[in-house]
């Protein structure tokens, strides 16, 4: 059993042992909406330790997980911002939050490949939001790379900025500078995607040997689509997480 709330106190009692925000047991009938998830036998604390994480980014800090057997429980108050409630998606609860950056091998469709970009080692097809169709070449960075993502707006323009481990670095590094000397300009292109799905497919307008390395931008999103992403790639859930019911 899991019950968790993140709150900051000061109280003289716990001085001496913690200091800033730490977890405290918050009643459900206080918090207003729930979440039921059905996750893979033998998963159940894993997955409650990993959306405490989500939440944690998401700043859902008031919150009480549980667990029951297949069953994790999530009460929790949404986050406000000028006084209105913001809009929390399922997918924050049971997206799996599969990260792959790919490089853009053709563009166009091929028969060849499978539609379905869901296996790392392997090349797939996928369109972009505008409806581009890509053929991508195998997943070269994945979670495992990532050591962190955080929703930043840099010049005003909301996005998700992901840092690297040294690993990550050194992957991305021999991704992009392969892709930089691609004779064919149009080829020059990586894609990132989440659980499937194209975010983006820039243009690398870099010269052959030059490459990115230590970190890579997901820009064009609102803040509270920034703050989700961030939240879902922090902590990935197994495949089979789905939710059974919600209130509100």
């Amino acid at each position: 059993m899991i019950r968790s709330v993140r709150s900051c106190v000061l109280a003289v009692v716990l001085l001496a042992l913690l200091t800033g925000c730490t977890a405290f047991p918050l009643p459900p009938q206080e918090l207003s909406d729930e979440v039921v998830l059905r996750v893979p036998a033998g998963t159940a604390d894993a997955v409650a330790k990993d959306l405490g994480r989500r939440l944690d980014v998401a700043q859902i800090t008031e919150r009480s997980i549980s667990t029951a057997g297949d069953r994790v429980t999530v009460h929790y108050n949404p986050p406000r911002r000028d006084g209105k409630r913001v809009a929390v998606k399922h997918e924050l609860f049971d997206a799996a939050g599969v990260l792959g950056i790919r490089p853009v091998t053709r563009l166009g469709t091929d028969a060849s490949v499978p539609a379905e970009c869901t296996r790392e080692a392997s090349p797939c097809a996928a369109s972009t939001d505008h409806g581009e169709p890509l053929v991508l070449g195998p997943s070269a960075v994945t979670n495992k790379h990532l050591r962190k993502a955080e929703a930043v707006q840099p010049q005003g323009q909301w996005g998700v900025q992901l840092d690297f481990t040294k690993d990550g670095a050194a992957a991305l590094k021999t991704l992009t500078d392969k892709v930089s000397c691609q004779d064919d300009e149009q080829l020059k292109r990586i894609a990132i995607l989440v659980d499937g799905r194209i975010l983006t497919a820039p243009d690398l307008r870099l010269e052959c040997g030059q490459s990115l390395s230590d970190s890579a931008e997901i820009a064009g999103l609102d803040r509270d689509q920034s703050a989700q992403l961030a939240a879902l790639l922090s902590a990935p859930l197994p495949a089979g997480v789905t939710v059974i019911s919600s209130q509100p």
